[in-house]
């Protein structure tokens, strides 16, 4: 048993429905079905029943309540001994993501994150490094999970490096320049590009890149929040996108192709948060869950490459025999 499901458990009850449990506790109708089933098979009773009305406690359900109520009890004792929290008190992590992040490690870790922590709040905002900088400053936001050059990120700011990946092109495999997975710089200006606003962050590092390699800076939409709109754009060849390296793999697709850039351009993806806070409790729990689970795909992305290589190397080794 996991204090998880006592949690759940006592929600399903106060609110008589799954779905407007799994809504306030963050997590999916399905994940929470499966814990509840889990934990009915261990105790092997049923703790509700479905009516017309709604959900209700069956009388099995009723006694489990009663002596979950008092484990949520010692729990909060026990965070607030520890002054991790008053008991009646919901921390709300306010979190500044990057576009496409649905498209990396980071959509399951935060959806992980909030599944085990069953009184956290999340308030989630796909932001700009230069709004999410600004924002961290003002107290707007707790944490930013963003992509950037290490050069460009504000002294004010204590972060955590995630991350250190390439940068790939995004391009229609309808294209004739996808071949041989790497794509030269100077090739860049070819290709109508569908980047960030013009006062964005992204917008200027993009915009600087070219400019160093006196590269033509070739704009067809400027919004980077639009995630399906620039999807549906290059598949339909009429504009690629600039992403590292995994955002770039998971949005690789039969209509949609992933080329390094060469020379590599390398990116970072930092978690930021106020030079003036210091984190306990639950924003230290987020910040190392964060750190821990991007280092642990980091790993495994490793090991994968490492696999894919000495299998070509001995694919290639073969043919030469």
């Amino acid at each position: 048993m996991e204090i998880r499901q006592v949690y759940y458990t006592l929600e399903i009850a106060k609110q008589k429905s799954f779905s407007k449990a799994a809504r306030n506790l963050y997590i999916t109708q399905p994940a929470i079905t499966h814990q509840i089933k889990a934990l009915e098979e261990e105790l092997q009773v049923q703790l509700f029943e479905r009516t017309p009305q709604g959900v209700n406690l069956t009388l099995e359900g009723e006694k489990f309540c009663r002596y979950g109520e008092k484990i949520i009890e010692a729990v909060d004792d026990l965070r607030s001994a520890f002054d991790l929290g008053e008991p009646d008190e919901t921390p709300l992590l306010r979190i500044g993501v990057f576009p496409f992040y649905n498209a990396s490690p980071l959509q399951h870790i935060l959806t992980s994150f909030f599944a085990g922590n069953y009184k956290v709040f999340g308030n989630l905002k796909t932001i700009d490094n230069y709004q999410a900088f600004e924002r961290l400053e003002s107290g707007d936001l707790d944490f930013a999970i963003v992509k950037t050059r290490q050069e460009n990120i504000p002294d004010n700011l204590q972060y955590i490096t995630l991350t250190k990946e390439n940068l790939y092109l995004l391009i229609s495999r309808k294209s004739d320049c996808i071949q041989g997975g790497t794509i030269p710089v100077q090739a860049l200006g070819n290709f109508p590009l569908l980047t960030g606003e013009k006062d964005s962050h992204f917008y200027r590092e993009m915009k600087d890149m070219y400019s160093k390699y006196d590269v033509p800076f070739n704009i067809s939409f400027m919004n980077t929040k639009e995630t399906q709109i620039m999807l549906e754009m290059i598949k339909d060849d009429v504009g690629v996108i600039l992403a590292t390296e995994q955002v770039a793999r998971n949005l690789e697709s039969d209509e949609i192709a992933a080329l390094r850039i060469e020379p590599n351009q390398t990116f970072h993806t930092i978690l930021a948060y106020p030079k003036s806070r210091k984190l306990k409790g639950i924003y230290l729990t987020f910040k190392n869950y964060v750190s821990d689970r991007y280092a642990s795909a980091n790993q495994k992305t490793q090991k994968l490459e490492t696999t894919a290589r000495t299998k070509d190397w001995e694919e290639s080794e073969n043919e030469t025999e």
